[in-house]
């Protein structure tokens, strides 16, 4: 059963909705959190996403003009900042695009669904067309079994916090249809959707993280991955739920197409070297897997006649056409919710190999979700000072129904890996 669910407008530096000029070189909306609702009585009152609800008008020219299918408009969002000094820096503004965000991010954290339908498509005709974009920032994500409880303390984000949302020049319509734009202003609004819970818990930080890899080569390296950076008091250590290659379409900023990928080789992964040769190669196993467990949630409605991860106007007709693919998925969460207790732990550096066709020669670009582990100092720090609970008064312990007793000192290090990462809650223990 669901906890308890509220929402809360934010506040803007400019009042409830923030105007932003998308032809002037100021176009970032900013949001105070410092109003959030941290307790209600004697309940605790948990943040799982910030929405933003984005209008404004689309102008298409009267000659050569294209189709605007909807999962082009995210593009409208540069990137975005969250931050708040309990934490620190949560979300960089570089850490996620707009179509990154609404395309990969809020679809997969929410059990690959979209928090809203579609609208239509633009017509290729001259005219305006009013638009409102819904996209969601996660901060608890409904992937995992009970999803809700990765939620993070509004009281920890109401410390200095602040949301800030970059938008896109207003040509941006220009680089899928010809000469297009957004008119006159856009208008941002945000709110806190949380739930209201009576247990205490410590933040369990998963977030969602673009990793760059260099030009020109075929043996990738992924820095840092589970670092948390930015983040204060991350340990170095964590867990990978998701990890993707990005493709060059919607705006997703990859280095190409994955038709353009051969062989996989997930070294770190202890995936063996894999290609199905032409026409398949070694993207289709991870493809044709991706499809089949999630084609069920109907990600992309099929007035579209497209099926995620493919982008919308692309028909699924048994072989779907990989060029359009949006990313290549290479570990994904189970669709029915996944369990972190099965997720590979990792610190440092990821290896991945990739064959292609023509090797790629500009900057190759991952997408992830990914957990960074807080240090028992960090963690101590924010139960004793910011929630109030003193440790030789409240322990934590991992939200489990029950554990096995181990036989053994590697079944019991095995259990520990297991259990770290998990959601946990206080309890009194004196």
């Amino acid at each position: 059963m669901q906890p308890r669910r509220y929402y809360q407008q934010l506040k803007g530096t400019s009042g409830d909705v923030v105007t932003i000029d998308t032809t002037s070189a100021s176009r970032t909306a900013t949001f105070l959190l410092d109003g959030v609702e941290a307790k209600q009585g004697a309940d605790w009152c948990y943040a799982e996403k910030i929405r933003l609800y984005i209008r404004t008008q689309i102008d298409q020219p009267a000659s050569g003009g294209a189709i605007l299918r909807p999962d082009q408009l995210y593009r409208a969002i540069t990137g975005f900042r969250l931050f708040c000094e309990d934490l620190g820096q949560i979300y960089g503004i570089s850490d996620l695009n707009g179509p990154q965000l609404g395309l990969i991010a809020q679809v997969v954290s929410n059990r690959y669904s979209l928090p809203f339908h579609l609208r239509a498509d633009i017509a290729a005709a001259d005219g305006d067309t009013a638009v409102t974009l819904v996209v969601d920032i996660p901060l608890a994500h409904r992937c995992f079994s009970k999803g809700h409880q990765t939620g993070i303390w509004n009281g920890f984000l109401k410390s200095g916090g602040k949301l800030e949302v970059t938008l896109a020049a207003s040509t941006w319509p220009a680089d899928v249809s010809t000469a297009a734009a957004t008119e006159a202003t856009t208008d941002i609004r945000a709110e806190l959707v949380y739930t209201a819970e009576p247990e205490a818990r410590p933040p369990v930080l998963w977030h969602w993280r673009v990793h760059e890899t260099n030009a020109g080569e075929t043996k990738h390296t992924l820095k840092n991955m589970c670092q948390g950076a930015g983040i204060k008091g991350v340990s170095g250590h964590g867990k990978l739920a998701f990890l993707a290659y990005l493709a060059d379409v919607n705006g997703l900023g990859g280095a190409d197409g994955v038709d353009n990928i051969q062989r996989i080789y997930l070294r770190d992964r202890n995936q063996g070297s894999h290609d199905l040769g032409s026409p398949f190669y070694g993207a289709a196993s991870f493809l044709y897997d991706f499809v089949g467990e999630t084609r069920e949630k109907n990600v992309f409605g099929s007035a579209q006649s497209a099926g995620y991860p493919f982008a919308l106007g692309t028909v699924v007709d048994g072989a779907p056409n990989v060029a359009t693919a949006l990313m290549l998925p290479l570990i994904w969460p189970d669709p029915d919710g996944q369990q972190v207790s099965k997720l590979q732990e990792w610190s440092g550096d990821y290896a991945v190999e990739l064959g292609y066709a023509t090797t790629p020669t500009t900057v190759g670009k991952w997408i992830s979700l990914e957990q960074s582990y807080l240090t028992p100092e960090h963690e101590q720090y924010l139960q004793r000072e910011r929630m109030g609970l003193p440790p030789e008064y409240f322990q934590s312990f991992a939200k489990v129904r029950g554990l096995n007793t181990p036989t053994d000192q590697q079944g019991f290090l095995q259990q520990q890996a297991k259990l770290r990462g998990l959601p946990k809650k206080f309890r009194r223990v004196r």
